[in-house]
């Protein structure tokens, strides 16, 4: 099934392109019915992903022979939770984008193409076909921000494409001489090769791959691209940039610099998990002096990617599985936060904070689903942010104890600038709102992403034992690699 999760969106693409030369309704029509069929296999896969294992599912087809480069892809328990994280934020997106009539054929063509690059990103296990489809996300992800986004978007645009595409070629060359030296770009074959090689050549590899990763998550200081980014970007494309495409560097940063190279990622994990405690704090701060919406929850969104980063460099298999909960619990909190904001902005309300007052009264349902996603992303005991958080807090704990104690001071920066959002904007004075309500299009992606993080928070248990297998085997292989 994963080859249709690739072919499928970029069919609809195709269908959604001239479909938007004859109607502006009919390419939503067919992005959503991709959507849902996507979903429905996005959810098989989860369903038959291993507890145990990696990539027990494989398609692999010979693409170009002389280089043994193929057409691989495959589904483990860390694949199957992105790929149905995805395919749900793309339903959103869709939902999200209902309105739009400017050029919605060429709109919705390149979010199909964009869902088709990361269904792509996530289930590849070639490293030329990862990169294939990681360079697949950044082309549309750059026509969506420069054709439809806000004032500044050419600026914006530009600076994305900049910034992901020097990571990427930073990437590229350390695939290039992993290549040189095994002769393959398996992902299967690549670790055991390359153990044979020098501790200079590894290390060299290491780093560039690691900084490739590092723009995409994005990491302090590869970051400035992301407030202008999430800003400027139309709400339903920063739904999938906050939302799935940061999640690309955080897949990458354990599929392949952990994954790969353990070893190495073992040398530095104290290093990295310094640089994310430094991208924790320095986002925190920026959030509490932002005076618009959605540069402070691109902020926001910056500091939790730190928060996983912790989780990933702490090398145990609790913070490891928070590190992979943190993935799927972000993904839904800022998406439903971008969300919320959107529909703000799409009643005629000012994203400026200061001039934002008394939504709950205006907009009752909004106002309260806005403090319940502010509350699960501060991490409020019951909801999926806070069982994300604590699992990375315990792993620290074990791995870089001091280190870990700075962290749990970001919390207290976390609730100070989501509560002070919420006293000025949702509790405040009245800044003279109309009374709306919540549309059917709406509501049902609301609900649907209230549900699940409520659920993932109050029996977190199901999702833990999928990824249990995956988490123990990357400490394992850091265990057997050091």
């Amino acid at each position: 099934m994963l080859q249709y999760l690739i072919l499928l969106p970029l069919a609809g693409a195709i269908a959604s392109y001239l479909a938007g030369r004859q109607s502006s309704s009919a390419p939503r029509v067919v992005a959503l019915g991709v959507s849902l069929v996507t979903l429905g296999m996005a959810w098989l896969t989860l369903r038959a992903a291993p507890a145990q294992g990696f990539m027990r599912e494989q398609l692999t087809l010979r693409w170009i022979p002389t280089l043994d480069i193929s057409f691989a892809l495959g589904a483990d328990a860390l694949s199957a939770a992105l790929v149905a994280l995805t395919a749900l934020l793309f339903l959103v997106s869709v939902l999200a984008s209902w309105g739009v009539e400017h050029r919605a054929g060429s709109y919705h063509a390149y979010l199909l193409c964009m869902l088709a690059g990361l269904m792509g990103v996530f289930t590849a296990l070639d490293l030329f076909l990862f990169f294939l489809f990681w360079e697949i996300v950044l082309i549309p992800a750059f026509m969506l921000v420069n054709g439809w986004g806000g004032e500044n978007r050419k600026y914006a645009a530009m600076k994305l494409l900049i910034y992901t595409h020097l990571g990427s070629l930073l990437m590229l060359v350390g695939f290039l001489l992993m290549y040189a030296k095994v002769h393959t770009f398996s992902m299967l074959e690549m670790r055991q090769l390359l153990s044979t090689g020098s501790l200079e050549y590894r290390t060299l590899v290491f780093l560039l791959v690691f900084a490739g990763f590092a723009f995409k998550i994005p990491l302090v200081p590869f970051h400035s691209w992301l407030p202008d980014a999430y800003t400027q970007a139309p709400t339903p494309v920063t739904i999938l940039l906050a939302g799935v495409l940061s999640k690309m560097g955080a897949y990458g940063l354990v599929r392949v610099a952990l994954g790969i190279l353990p070893a190495e990622f073992a040398v530095f994990a104290k290093l990295i998990a310094t640089m994310a405690l430094i991208s924790v704090f320095y986002a925190a701060f920026c959030a509490l002096a932002q005076e618009d919406v959605k540069r402070l929850l691109a902020f926001s969104s910056l500091s939790h990617m730190g928060f996983l980063v912790l989780g990933v460099a702490s090398l145990s298999a609790i913070g490891m599985k928070g590190a992979i909960f943190q993935m799927v619990s972000h993904g839904l909190i800022i998406a439903l936060l971008f969300f919320c904001a959107g529909m703000l902005a799409s009643r005629g309300y000012s994203l400026r904070i200061s001039r934002l007052g008394g939504v709950l009264r205006s907009s009752p349902l909004l106002g309260w689903v806005i403090v319940f996603a502010s509350l699960a992303s501060l991490g409020l005991p019951g909801l999926s942010g806070f069982v994300a958080e604590l699992s990375i807090l315990l792993g620290l704990f074990s791995g870089f104890p001091a280190l870990a104690g700075i962290a749990v001071l970001s919390l207290a920066l976390t609730a100070g600038y989501y509560l002070w959002f919420l006293q000025r904007s949702i509790f405040g004075g009245d800044a003279g709102l109309r009374k709306g309500g919540v549309a059917l299009v709406e509501l049902v992606p609301v609900a649907l992403l209230v549900l699940l993080i409520t659920l993932l928070g109050v029996y977190p248990a199901p999702f833990m034992e999928l990824v249990n297998g995956i988490a123990g085997q990357l400490v394992n292989a850091v265990a057997g690699g050091a």
